[in-house]
């Protein structure tokens, strides 16, 4: 799934996302059973093990956790909005 990506709220300032900042193009897709895999426009990958979510008019809250290859979780709150292709019938 592509769309733009808000992140609100990161547990560790070092982490590759940065809070309030917007992300452009990014692509969320399933790793496995339990993660998903977010993709950045300039290739960084984030592994995310979602644990909530909420669902609004045109937007998903997302509160996950966020790795970077072999580094330790952080806490992330995300806001993902995904581009809707709207049909012509």
């Amino acid at each position: 799934m592509k769309g733009n990506l808000k992140v609100i709220e990161v547990s560790k300032k070092s982490f590759l996302l940065k809070e309030k900042r917007t992300y452009k193009n990014v692509n969320l897709h399933c790793r496995d059973y339990n993660s998903h895999t977010l993709k950045l426009s300039n290739d960084k990958e984030v592994i995310l093990s979602i644990y909530g979510m909420s669902i609004e008019a045109n937007s998903l809250l997302l509160e996950a956790d966020g790795c970077i290859a072999e580094e330790p979780a952080t806490m992330l709150e995300l806001r993902f909005y995904p581009q809707i292709e709207k049909s012509t019938n």
